[in-house]
């Protein structure tokens, strides 16, 4: 790199450029590793700085006071830096400060958070902390801006040199992609080529790495081979059934566990899980099984599931909600149990087409001559991937949502046509291999989104299974309903049609004019074709008139019915007092003509694909294949449409969304019950299915989650946890606290809330029901509580989920507030979780399109089904506190409902033993802080 570039860091009050004032700047001028000149200085914000801001500088408010103002430091800055490409990580932050105060408006910036993610896609962070550290730079102190400038400018330079180090092919391309763009790393890039050039003859880069060490057969890599892949499995023909004895001893004191694991101690209820497992592997049938913290579930099930594949040759899912709980499966206990049990047991991880590269899609994607900067950043991020990958999966790039939409184009979808893909024909398809390594699995671990739509499909995704282990099962339902949920947009009905019929690029046009220059047909089945997809046109031009009388009626009907109110989009029940009104029925006549316009476009495309084949015009040719796809998609948007508005069925929920950022309407549709098609499409194929979680009972029964999965027969099992928590957890029931949906809780909660934060010297997590209960709380208890030395973060507010955890893990003395998503799947063991608030009981919106129709179908739906969901997530949300045998902490209830309502006591009845203290919000704060000690 022989350009000079200036290396900046700013340092600020919080996040948004808008609203917050920077605190600190540096700058690095350099060329090359040679540094020019250093230039920082203090910055006076003109207001008071956050203690989480002071905390994780080290920048006091004293240092401010008498450092001066933006406006002084302004023209050193603009002096300093000129006209030269400006450096950054996440450099868009750092020059949107700096053009809130009219610096830098021209300069261009390059980002090596953006560099990192290309060049070290398999970084486990790319914070400029976490990447310093992989890469070995020297960090000598965290969010400083002239500590920050130095090392952004070491890893920039060590960013280069790895881009440079990429096979020149690479290189290329990314270079003639970004050519004529104004993407930030274009003229990186190009500098770059020219360094590349200068070295070609080094053999350092890792292309040449590859093809020395004969990774590489022509333009693909040895790693894509078949040779080294497991044939299929045999299920044997008479099943050899586990020997319960034999598998728990190794869960007993000298056994192979203890031997493995040096602080391994025997759980007894995971002793009795692990047995009920077999009996129901050995004798099929259904098991419920809740295992609190600490069970060691996971464990549990995975030796049996491991050892009957093993001796059977027969296949079991492992199905999850999380990707969290994912990972630990299959990079942590999984790879703990290779080394215990004996035999060589195949297991990975299998997923849905989109997470796979489609390498013919990502080639057509190449071929494209506009790109725009995310699409040229994503295409690099492939380029450089590419070599190094061995499984083609998503989730081995950093994808940001941005690049969601590009990603769209180059994966994996049900529009493949294996049979005329080069990547198929030889073996390097990442999703057919992905499912042919899955044939040979022992162990497939799976997520409910892709088990529920392998169901939908009628089990075309998944290879042959009869044992299914369903962990995280109380997310079953939701994750049923969405994969049985139907939506249709205006604009989707748009798109598909203008996909087919649009003059200039659309399907039709694309097989008329590549019919009329196929050399092996004759002028008269050429014609007939020709004036085939002519009429066709028409009847996509008849059904494009048919969309908005539809919409634009349903949207006038249903405003008049429900007249928007606030910021938010409202949800509209297609109930059948509305269906009555005479509007309704001009809603229906008017589908129909869309609907009969959308039957005859199928007809009209399936005679297209038909007359190609008599007339064997285009044999063979994909678009023939992409015809044969849009004629299913369109025959599922008519089902969708009739059965929403024409024929509703009794087993359905049908709703409007009425949008009010946008003009447009979406109608949507999900099934009342999904405990009869998880019976019939799912638990009835099976031989043996395991259901468990941390949170299966409410009231300390399985009734209503057996009715919610239609479960009827299964056994059940429930299993405390390991956890003594009548010793490590004090419940706080404050009784004067008021009614939660009363002006004067609005006052209390957050006083409560300040002087509990103060006494326990934060440590603390609240959880909200909702975003604005949240942001309430946190303009109400920060400042004091700033003021107390004790820091406060918040969801939305104060970065991403995992930031906030990193920090609130690393930060004394602070407080973190979160929604729903904070309520499961947070781990944060030891002393910086000591005091857990739950605001409000987690009841669901009873004005939800599902929830109110699914109400509707019990007598007493509050008691029957409201407050058993409620207690599910209330459990999850207390199980946030005590993570491991040594923790010991508070939590308090700032819901007197729990004391006050007849059906609060099921709540408290459903929480493990726990020390109790009731009394008034005033003593609360004492009480945990004497509690602690």
């Amino acid at each position: 790199m022989n350009k000079i570039l200036v290396a900046l860091d700013t340092e600020t009050t919080g996040l948004r450029a808008a609203n917050d004032a920077i605190i600190e700047i540096a700058a690095v001028k350099f060329r090359g590793d040679q540094v020019m000149d250093t230039w920082s200085s203090l910055v006076n914000p003109g207001r008071e700085l956050p203690l989480k801001v002071e905390r994780l500088t080290g920048i006091t408010r004293e240092q401010l006071r008498t450092a001066p103002r933006i406006e002084q430091v302004a023209r050193h800055v603009a002096r300093f830096v000129g006209d030269l490409p400006v450096v950054g990580h996440n450099v868009e932050f750092d020059l949107a400060f700096m053009r809130q105060q009219n610096l830098l408006l021209n300069n261009p910036g390059v980002d090596t958070d953006e560099l990192a993610r290309i060049v070290m896609p398999h970084a486990s962070r790319f914070s400029l902390k976490q990447l310093a550290a992989e890469l070995e730079i020297d960090l000598p102190e965290s969010h400083r801006a002239l500590a920050d400038a130095t090392t952004t400018m070491k890893l920039f330079l060590a960013l280069c040199g790895r881009a440079e180090s990429l096979d020149t092919r690479i290189i290329d391309e990314i270079v003639r992609a970004a050519d004529r763009s104004n993407w930030g790393l274009r003229d990186v890039f190009k500098e770059i080529q020219r360094d590349a050039a200068r070295n070609a003859f080094s053999g350092s880069s890792i292309g040449e790495q590859l093809r020395a060490k004969g990774f590489f057969k022509g333009n693909r890599l040895k790693v894509l081979d078949d040779e080294d892949e497991a044939p299929a499995l045999t299920p044997a023909a008479q099943a050899e059934p586990l020997d319960a004895d034999e598998i728990a001893s190794l869960f007993e004191p000298g056994g192979a566990l203890a031997d493995q694991f040096p602080r391994y101690e025997k759980r007894e209820p995971q002793i009795q899980m692990l047995r009920q497992v077999c009996a129901t592997f050995n004798d099929g049938g259904r098991l419920l099984v809740e295992a609190g913290t600490g069970t060691g579930k996971s464990m549990a099930y995975l030796v049996p599931a491991i050892e009957y594949a093993l001796a059977n040759s027969r296949r079991v899912i492992i199905s999850t909600n999380t990707i969290n709980l994912q990972d630990q499966l299959i990079e942590k206990d999984i790879p703990d149990l290779r080394k215990i049990l004996p035999g060589d047991f195949r297991a990975l991880v299998i997923k849905g087409r989109s997470n796979y590269l489609c390498r013919h899609r990502f080639e057509q994607f190449q071929r494209k001559s506009e790109k725009s900067p995310i699409e040229i950043r994503l295409l690099a991020k492939v380029l450089a991937w590419l070599p190094t990958t061995t499984t083609g999966d998503r989730a081995e790039l950093s994808i940001s949502p941005d690049e969601e939409r590009v990603w769209a184009q180059v994966c994996a979808d049900e529009t493949c046509n294996a049979q005329s893909c080069p990547y198929y024909q030889r073996g390097t398809c990442f999703f057919f291999r992905s499912r042919r390594r899955a044939d040979s699995a022992h162990v497939l671990v799976v997520n409910h989104a892709l088990l529920l739509s392998d169901m939908a499909v009628g089990n075309q995704v998944l290879p042959e299974y009869k044992h299914l282990i369903i962990d995280e099962a109380h997310h079953l339902e939701a994750r049923a309903t969405e994969a049985y949920s139907v939506e249709v947009r205006q604009s989707g009905i748009e798109a598909l049609l203008n996909e087919a019929g649009a003059e200039k690029g659309g399907l039709l046009a694309a097989i008329a004019a590549a019919a009329a220059r196929a050399s092996d047909a004759g002028a008269a089945e050429k014609e007939k074709l020709a004036d085939l997809i002519e009429k066709t046109q028409g009847t996509v031009a008849e059904a494009q008139r048919a969309v908005y009388p539809l919409f634009g009626h349903l949207g006038d009907f249903l405003k008049s019915q429900h007249p928007p109110r606030g910021e938010f989009d409202q949800q509209v029940r297609l109930v059948a007092a509305l269906r009555a009104q005479p509007a309704w029925s001009t809603a229906e006549m008017l589908c129909e003509t869309l609907t009969g316009a959308l039957l005859r476009l199928s007809t009209a495309l399936s005679r297209i694909g038909q007359g190609c084949d008599e007339a064997e015009i285009l044999t063979g040719d994909e678009r023939l294949f992409q015809l044969g796809i849009l004629r299913q998609r369109t025959d599922q948007l008519r089902a969708n449409l009739i059965a929403i508005i024409n024929q509703p069925g009794p087993n359905g929920i049908y709703w409007a969304v009425l949008a009010t950022n946008r003009d447009e309407i979406v109608l949507r549709s999900a099934p009342l019950h999904v405990g009869e098609i998880l019976q019939k499409g799912l638990f009835a194929a099976c031989d043996c299915v395991v259901l468990t979680s941390a949170t299966l009972q409410a009231a300390n029964s399985f009734a209503y989650v057996r009715g919610r999965l239609g479960l009827a027969e299964a056994d059940e099992l429930a299993l405390e946890s390991s956890f003594d928590y009548k010793r490590s957890t004090l419940l706080c029931l404050p009784s004067d606290i008021a009614d939660p949906d009363t002006p004067v809780y609005n006052k209390m909660m957050p006083e409560t809330l300040v002087a509990l934060c103060k006494a326990t010297g934060g440590r603390t997590m609240v959880l909200f029901t909702s975003k604005s209960a949240l942001q309430r709380a946190y303009d109400a208890i920060s400042k004091p509580l700033e003021q107390a030395g004790v820091l406060v973060m918040a969801q939305y507010i104060d970065g991403s989920r995992r930031q906030l955890l990193d920090n609130f893990k690393t930060m004394p003395r602070s407080v973190l507030l979160g929604t729903r998503s904070f309520w499961e799947g947070v781990d944060v063991a030891g002393d910086a979780l000591s005091c857990l608030v739950i605001t409000r009981l987690p009841f669901a919106v009873p004005s939800d399109p599902i929830i109110a129709a699914r109400s509707e179908t019990f007598t007493d739906a509050f008691n029957e089904y409201q407050v058993p969901q409620a207690i599910l997530a209330f459990r999850q949300g207390f199980g946030r506190l005590i993570r491991s045998a040594s923790d010991r902490g508070v939590v308090v209830m700032l819901d007197r409902r729990v004391q006050t309502k007849a059906y609060g006591k099921s709540f408290i009845a459903s929480l493990p033993e726990c020390t109790q203290v009731r009394g008034l919000c005033k003593d609360v704060p004492a009480a945990a802080a004497d509690w602690l000690k």
